[in-house]
């Protein structure tokens, strides 16, 4: 059974789910113009284990959106400032895309309150970063530009809800149609909610600048940081991602030693919606390894 909640954290409402009970839980932060919409079919499976959090950052989904810069930095303080507030001291932050980058940023900087990073698909620096294809210019460069940037998702976001999120599963998915009907009605619900938020546009186009700046112009910076972690890591990696290759993937475990890569087959950009069991069998398995070293 999933738990809907709403919780004020510094004058911001954030929205947030939960499945399962105990210490030390998965924390399931979603990417860049997502929501919890995306950890729907993992949440029951990682709540089976132990407790299991998903929660809209500010800006997304059901979230409120301040005034604030957006940046990987600037949101995982915003995520463990909501961790303070419902009273999670330590979780195994699990992060898709830019919020696998938001975990990195976490473990980085408060390694005390991270028990283990999964980065799942996270946003990294890929070999080929200077050669952006089609699908990358389309989906985050335009809309990062200054001052267009936001008229160009105002204007996308008007669009039919149902549309947008099936060429969303297209450019993410291996295989769309695996998509569950719940995860598929949430996303909609998701796409829908969008239009008329002139606060959350803003929100949407600063996470995404700041995340272009970060991997491209800021990527040494962007590798330092991921090199500074210093718990339990692992990446979970579509074969088949075409917005994040799983080169990045590859990259990440040669400049984190000890750090583990689960590749997982015919798989795209989230796992985690795409192939709920396999993305919760390699999480789980991990939380597991982690729980026993600890308990030594």
């Amino acid at each position: 059974m999933i738990g809907e909640h709403e919780t004020n954290v510094r004058g911001t409402n954030i929205h947030w789910l939960e499945a399962g009970s105990g210490d030390e839980p998965f924390l399931l932060i979603h990417g860049f113009g997502s929501s919890t919409a995306k950890w729907l079919d993992v949440l029951p499976l990682l709540g089976a284990e132990r407790r299991a959090i998903a929660l809209d950052l500010p800006g997304f989904g059901a979230s409120d959106a301040p005034a604030g810069p957006y940046s990987p930095a600037w949101l995982a303080g915003a995520v463990l400032a909501f961790c303070d507030e419902i009273g999670v001291a330590r979780a195994i932050w699990t992060g898709n895309s830019l919020g696998g980058l938001i975990a990195i940023h976490a473990a980085a900087a408060e390694p005390e309150r991270v028990a283990a990073l999964i980065g799942v698909d996270a946003a990294l620096p890929t070999e080929s970063a200077g050669r952006p294809n089609a699908r990358v210019l389309v989906s985050f460069v335009a809309p990062a530009l200054p001052v267009v940037g936001e008229l160009i998702y105002r204007r996308y976001v008007r669009r039919p809800p149902e549309v947008l999120v099936r060429e969303s599963l297209e450019r993410n998915c291996a295989r769309p149609e695996r998509i569950s009907e719940t995860t598929w009605a949430a996303l909609v619900a998701d796409a829908r909610g969008r239009v008329g938020r002139p606060a959350h546009a803003r929100a949407v186009v600063r996470a995404n600048r700041q995340m272009m700046w970060a991997l491209s112009a800021r990527r040494e910076q962007t590798w330092r940081v991921l090199e500074a972690v210093r718990v339990p890591t692992l990446f979970i990696w579509g074969a088949r991602d075409r917005l994040i290759s799983v080169d990045a993937g590859e990259q990440a475990v040669r400049r984190l030693p000890g750090s583990e890569l689960v590749v997982i087959d015919d798989c795209g950009h989230n796992p985690q919606m795409e192939c709920p069991d396999e993305f919760a069998a390699a999480a789980i398995a991990f939380a597991r390894k982690v729980s026993a070293r600890a308990d030594r």
